[in-house]
Formats: C-alpha cells, structure tokens, sequence
C-alpha cells in the first residue's frame, strides 16, 4: 500500500517516514518473541491514533461473548494508569489503572499491563467457563498473537488518512486483520465498498443517561474528541450548557475540582461528564466533600445492518482454537 504522507509538508513528509521507519523497528524486535495465549485472543484495535471508539467496541464484543456462554476477560494497557506489571484490577483506583480499565472491570475481569503476554498468562488464575482474551487496543502489541482482529474507525476512513504527524495512521494499514468496525453518530450513515474485500460493519453510536438527572448544567469532557463528546451529551440530553473541556484521560486534581464547582454553582452544582471521567471525579467529589452532583453519560454501540456474520467468523475462529490449542495446552 501507498504510503500517505502529505506532499505538501515536507517536515511532515520527514517525520512520518521516521516514525514509521521506528515503527517497524519496534514491530520486528518484539515480533520474535511472539506466541498465541491458551485462549482465543480476540483484539479490538485501530491503524488510526486516539477516538475510534475502541472501548465501546471491546464492550459489545464482551457482551456479546458473555451472551454465548463464555467468559471474557478484558486484556488492556491501562493509559496514563501508574501500573506496569500485569495486574488484575481490584480496586477503583483510576490512578493506578487507568480510566478505562476501570469500566471495564465493572463488568468483567480485567488485567491492566504493558506486556500482553504477561497479561494472557496471568489469566490463567482466573475462573471461567471457556475464557475467551479481548483485547482493549493491541493491534501495536505484538508480543501477543491475535486469533481474531477487529479495527475500529469512525469519521475519517483509514485509507484516506496520512501516516503520523501529518494525520494519524500509526501504521500502514494491512490485510491481516478479520473484520472493520465503522461506528456513526446516527443512522443516516451511507455504506461504502469495504477496503480490501475485509468484512466491514456499521454500528451507530449512541449516548445514554448511565445515571444522576437530565437537568441544565455544566458538560465536563476530557476524552480524544471533546467537541464532538459536549456536543453528543447536550443533544442527548436534551439542553445547552456550559462547558468545560479536558485532555484526554486527563488526572482531575483539587484544583480542577475547584474549577469545576464555581462554573457549576448556578446549575446548582449539577455537572454532566462521561463514565471515564465519572470514574476519576467521583472519588475527588467525595474526598473534597464537593456539593457537586454528578450526570453521567456513557457511549454504547448498536449495529446498523446485519452483524451475525461477524458473529459467526468470530465464534467459529474461538472454537477452531479451543479444539486445536487450548485443550492441547490446557
């Protein structure tokens, strides 16, 4: 495939052609080592850095597993979590773990660690009937072997994009993955030829009350599209506040807390923000003894057309691995 570097910028040019030259680097060193897990390893990923939506999508494919009988546990790098170690995630210490391992251990059993092989082996303490790895992101972690991978992307189509920095492909999308994941704001979504005759499905994103009231008030974001998060939660919700917004997996201090209570005293203290924010603002609001009152919305997929395909490669790859490695292995 054609290398997408704006011809335009030439420092772009330059800088794209040495991150990819380090990423193949880093691909072909870790590669060596590479095995399978003892159990089907399913990976939701993306060639495209930060807001494709890779968290909703490991949670459907969670759901969906644990609606067949199996057992996921939720294999996750734990971003801007201070653990390194493979751990299993046994407290709600966002600072520790990571905002998203957290949402997903309020489901299913989740290990937060750099090395993925490590995680895998570490799964094997855990109970469960026909345990099944879904990895959160991991398409880049390649000392791990994926039976079954799923890429994720949303408004810019990962064959139209440029190689990081000039946009943000973190690398040159390739054929070896099973399924494209393409996730909308609505339903009027047009379909497209798929890339490469790779399956693609179409998932509309939808934002939902998860708790607190839908009442005016301050909208407080800090993910990788915030205008985009703000603007979602509003219509949801059916009203038009102010807003606040942070960085992605942003580390709320007293100090934005602060910020936080002043710009939300005429809503009467009512604030809106996602779960992976809620998750690191509530233990703030509670050890600050904050009169802040918490709304908090989550994102949730819901396919758009016909998935059962995509259900059926999935499944059919889980049992060709349990019949041929696992029982071996196990």
């Amino acid at each position: 495939m054609k290398i997408h570097l704006n011809p335009l910028n030439p420092l772009g040019f330059i800088l794209g052609a040495f991150y990819l030259f380090g990423q193949k680097i880093d691909r072909e060193r870790r590669s060596t080592q590479a095995k399978h897990a003892q159990y089907p390893t399913i990976c939701v990923g993306n060639f495209q850095a930060g807001g494709t939506g890779k968290t909703p999508a490991t949670m459907w494919v969670a759901k969906q597993l644990k609606s067949l009988g199996y057992s996921p546990i939720i294999l996750i790098r734990g971003y801007k979590g201070s653990v390194q170690k493979s751990t299993l995630v046994d407290s709600g210490d966002a600072h520790a773990y990571g905002d998203e391992a957290l949402l997903h251990a309020q489901l299913f059993p989740t290990i937060v660690g750099k090395n993925r092989r490590d995680s895998a082996q570490l799964a094997s303490t855990i109970t469960g009937d026909k345990k099944v790895l879904v990895m959160d992101d991991g398409l880049q972690h390649y000392e791990l072997l994926k039976d079954f991978s799923i890429v994720c992307q949303k408004s810019l189509r990962f064959e139209l994009d440029h190689m990081l920095p000039t946009g943000r492909l973190r690398e040159i999308p390739h054929t070896n993955i099973h399924a494209i994941l393409s996730q909308i704001n609505d339903a009027g979504y047009q379909s497209v030829e798929s890339w490469k005759g790779i399956p693609e499905y179409t998932f509309e994103r939808v934002t939902a009350l998860v708790s607190g009231r839908r009442e005016q008030g301050l909208v407080v974001c800090g993910v990788a599209n915030p205008d985009d998060c703000l603007y979602q939660i509003q219509k949801a919700g059916g009203f038009v506040g102010d807003e606040m917004k942070f960085r992605d997996h942003h580390r709320y201090s007293a100090a934005d807390l602060a910020r936080i209570e002043k710009a939300s005293e005429k809503y009467e203290y009512r604030v809106h923000c996602t779960a992976k924010d809620a998750v690191k603002l509530e233990p703030l609001i509670k050890a600050e003894k904050s009169p802040i009152r918490l709304s908090v919305w989550d994102v949730e997929i819901q396919p758009v057309g016909d998935v059962q395909p995509l259900l059926d490669a999935m499944l059919a790859k889980i049992e060709e691995v349990y019949e041929n490695r696992s029982q071996k292995e196990g």
